[in-house]
């Protein structure tokens, strides 16, 4: 068994290397390391992409993003899990356990994972190294059916009715676009809103006031850094190099949509949303009270403009407004581990506040 591991300078190298080039099983999109690299948040030394091989070559891969958590607004260094894969030919060899220990060993003990598989959950139950550091409360909602995407992603025997669910889908959304395409009408005359491409200082010192208690202030270089280095490439042609990435780095839509609302000349908000697929997600919502109407307004329309079937949100503002449009709402929730002590970093679950994307989640 032979471990690499890889620190920024050096992963550039490899993303630029013959043995990257050639490779059956990619461990990192180019985009996706390009974004690694260039995150505000990574020094030098940061082990960024851990790589174990076995006699047959590249048997499995462990990714880290780098973060800081702040108490008492003193940042220390972290780094999130963010996609961990074995090869079928090493699988049973104790190689995902082999590369979380040595990510924790790298991180000096400073991990934290959201968004894992159960399989992976169970991993780390398993290692009796992680804690919980929070669990958030979520919905979502499914705004047109979609039977077919949603059950052949999870059933491969689905696929066999793929054809009943399209016309399912279809005969359900005749009926139901009927009612849910219908542009909504701001309440408040003097709400203006803004597309915006670029996070200014006054967005920012806007979103500073708001993330007070945040856990992982993002300052504006690294809200920027995001949306100028996303994971994902808009394509409607698959390429070879997705095709031996295990996870996802193309999509047919994804789109980062940043707006700034603004009552009599003054930002009384700013919302970043990312829609992959037809899928809304909420990655950062900054608002003031009463706000919270006008907020919902403006996901009703992008759902409404982008055709979006399914809306996920972690966001209280959101999930406790009744104005949103749907079919049909289930609750979920996302659990958030650490390898460090909750209580020692300063974690106050009715204070600190975690963004539905911290961590790597607003990239996928």
């Amino acid at each position: 068994m032979n471990i690499v591991t890889l620190n920024k300078s050096e992963l550039l190298q490899f993303i630029n290397s013959d043995e990257f080039k050639n490779i059956p099983h990619v461990p990192i999109s180019y985009i996706r390391a390009i974004s690694h690299i260039n995150n505000p948040r990574t020094n030098e030394n940061d082990i960024l992409l851990i790589l174990v091989y076995l006699d047959f070559g590249l048997a499995g891969y462990l990714g880290i993003v780098s973060d800081l958590i702040f108490k008492n607004d003193k940042p220390e260094k972290v780094g999130w899990m963010s996609c961990i894969w074995v090869h079928q030919n090493a699988r049973g060899k104790g190689l995902a356990k082999t590369l979380t220990n040595k990510a924790i060993e790298l991180w000096d003990n400073k991990i934290i994972a959201t968004e894992f598989t159960p399989v992976a959950y169970n991993l780390y139950q398993k290692l009796k190294k992680f804690n919980i550091l929070t669990i958030k409360d979520g919905l979502r909602i499914y705004r047109r059916s979609c039977t077919k995407h949603v059950l052949t992603s999870r059933y491969n025997k689905a696929k066999y009715i793929k054809p009943i669910l399209a016309t399912f889908d279809f005969t359900i959304n005749i009926v139901n676009d009927l009612f849910i395409k219908k542009k909504h009408n701001l309440i408040n005359q003097n709400i203006k809103i803004e597309n915006i491409t670029n996070i200014d200082d006054n967005i920012f010192n806007f979103i500073k006031k708001h993330q007070y208690s945040n856990l992982f202030n993002r300052n504006k270089s690294e809200i920027n850094w995001m949306l100028k280095f996303p994971w994902v490439k808009e394509t409607h042609s698959i390429s070879p190099e997705s095709i031996k990435y295990q996870f996802t780095s193309e999509a047919k839509q994804f789109k980062n949509i940043c707006i700034k609302i603004i009552d009599n000349n003054l930002i009384v908000g700013f919302v970043l949303l990312t829609i992959r697929d037809k899928h809304l997600k909420t990655p950062y919502v900054f608002i003031e009270k009463g706000v919270e109407n006008t907020l919902v307004f403006i996901i009703n329309n992008i759902m409404m403009d982008y055709n979006i079937d399914i809306l996920t949100t972690y966001q209280n503002t959101i999930i406790n407004n009744k104005n949103l449009s749907f079919i049909f709402r289930k609750s979920i929730n996302r659990t958030y581990l650490t390898t460090m002590n909750p209580i020692a970093i300063g974690f106050n679950v009715n204070q600190n506040n975690i963004q539905d994307g911290d961590g790597d989640c607003a990239f996928v």
